[in-house]
């Protein structure tokens, strides 16, 4: 009967099922393969991990000379790419990093760098070791880099290249099947290779930028300077107005502005790139500045008072440089060149003081300026298209203004600036003498043709300016065209004998206006 109910039971699967699913069903019921070592890591975040650094090592661009390419953006990105991936192996393969408090000690500028609690593998940090500079140029002045550092550099870079051979090895190890295959050994390998690699990165990244910080101390020591001689002179200053006193007689104070003085013009020699940087502009331009402004009125000579003015304004204005610079040093690039508010402040501060070097401190030039000053400002008073011309700059000044003083030279009251600037005129053998001797001869006929006193020298000097005159006779208009030919043939000449100084001198009367 038992045999008869199997049979049975035989006989409807055979019924109900066909062949194929019948060999399904076995399948199907048929106990899994178990995995090999490689296939279980295979599914594994590690392995997850060792291809993505695998992956983006192979796209690290290198120059011809063995260095990675990290100038343009395309090798920066691809750098940056597996360095973050080795920083995400260490974290799955719970790699025991260096501490990073070092980086409390750092300075703002490079804090800023770093995310707390990331190792922070910076492309910067590793460009500095790959390229191992033994030395650099702040300010012009030359800072060289410890043994200790260099060699750190050069290990890290060793490092570097021993991390990518052992990933791609051991990434090509995983291609296929091997019986020495083992994941808890290759785990082993590589969590020493990322501690080792760590371990070299903090060593060289600790001291370099150690080293980076005492050199841009160094190089920011004239801005620390002029921060604390600028306190000091606060200080002086709230306590002497205090007291009702005058700091012109306050000697501790006059001794600080000449030192401060000297500080801004060693400032001034290395990051005034766009001038001439000058190092000689001392204390006593100052002093001249703030003397003019006591005793020189704007009716005596408005581009004498302004140029003081102006001098005395750019010191100011370098004290307030410094004090915002005090709230945050830091914010101060050590190459001070690279500081563009700071060197537009010195390119007007340098243009103004050189003015006053030559023609606030010399008495000759001083009083030469004074009277070719008041000259240009007493025409622009009188005629107003004139006073136009000035404020635009118009370029028919340059033409008229030179010939203004060879009219006043005729009259002896250029207090012998065209002496100075054209010296052949004082020459007896030179044709400029001769010329200058016909002119004057003609000049004084024609003066003596007026009895109104200046008539004379009003219709010249309008005629020089441009300014619509009354119709002459036609012996009047030769005589007056012949006076005026020779005039302007000397203000040439007189611009053009010592173009330079000359510039520089009409500059100095007009550009203060």
């Amino acid at each position: 009967m038992l045999n008869q109910h199997f049979c049975e039971i035989d006989d409807d699967i055979s019924d109900a099922t066909s062949f194929e699913e019948s060999i399904q069903k076995r399948c199907m019921t048929a106990p899994p393969r178990p995995l090999t070592d490689l296939e279980e890591f295979k599914r594994s975040e590690e392995y997850e991990a060792l291809e993505k650094a695998y992956r983006s090592q192979s796209q690290l661009i290198q120059r011809d000379y063995q260095k990675y390419d990290l100038d343009n953006p395309e090798g920066q990105h691809s750098c940056k790419k597996f360095l973050y991936h080795l920083e995400n192996m260490c974290k799955v393969y719970k790699v025991s990093a260096v501490s990073r408090e070092y980086r409390d000690t750092f300075s703002k500028a490079y804090k800023i760098l770093y995310t707390d609690g990331e190792l922070c593998y910076l492309t910067e940090i590793l460009d500095s070791a790959q390229e191992g500079f033994p030395y650099l140029w702040v300010n012009s002045e030359k800072y060289s880099f410890s043994a200790d550092v260099l060699d750190a550099g050069m290990r890290l870079v060793e490092a570097f290249y021993k991390v990518q051979h052992v990933i791609r090895y051991t990434y090509s190890g995983t291609l296929q099947e091997s019986p020495d295959f083992s994941s808890s050994k290759l785990k082993d390998e590589i969590q020493l290779l990322l501690e080792n690699f760590d371990i070299i990165w903090v060593n060289f990244e600790k001291y370099y930028v150690k080293e980076l910080m005492q050199i841009e101390a160094e190089a920011r020591r004239f801005i620390l300077k002029a921060i604390e001689l600028d306190k000091e002179m606060i200080s002086i200053e709230v306590r002497e107005k205090l007291k009702g006193r005058i700091l012109v007689t306050c000697e501790n104070y006059l001794q600080l502005k000449a030192e401060l003085c000297k500080v801004i013009a060693q400032i001034n020699s290395v990051a005034n790139v766009e001038g001439k940087g000058r190092d000689d502009l001392g204390v006593k331009i100052l002093l001249e500045a703030e003397g003019i402004t006591r005793r020189v009125t704007r009716e005596q000579s408005q581009a004498v008072r302004n140029l003081a003015d102006s001098i005395k304004m750019n010191f100011q204005r370098f004290r307030e440089q410094m004090r915002r610079y005090e709230g945050n040093i830091e914010m101060v690039d050590p190459q001070l060149k690279n500081n563009q508010e700071l060197v537009d402040l010195l390119v007007e501060y340098e243009t103004q003081w050189e003015k006053g070097l030559n023609y606030l401190l010399d008495p000759k030039r001083y009083t030469q300026l004074m009277l070719f000053s008041h000259i240009i400002e007493t025409s622009a008073e009188k005629y107003s298209q004139f006073q136009e011309q000035l404020e635009c700059r118009d370029s028919d000044i340059f033409v008229a203004i030179p010939c203004l003083i060879i009219l006043k030279h005729l009259e002896d009251e250029d207090r012998n600036i065209c002496l100075y600037f054209l010296p052949m005129l004082n020459d007896t053998s030179s044709k400029l003498y001769q010329s200058f001797m016909i002119l004057k001869q003609e000049f004084q006929g024609w003066r003596r043709q007026h009895s109104k006193s200046y008539e004379y020298y009003n219709i010249i000097e309008k005629l020089l300016l441009g300014i619509p005159q009354q119709q002459f006779s036609e012996e009047e208009s030769n005589q007056i065209e012949k006076i005026m030919q020779k005039i302007k043939f000397l203000s040439i000449e007189l611009q053009r004998h010592n173009a330079i100084e000359w510039n520089s001198f009409i500059d100095a009367a007009i550009n203060n206006n």
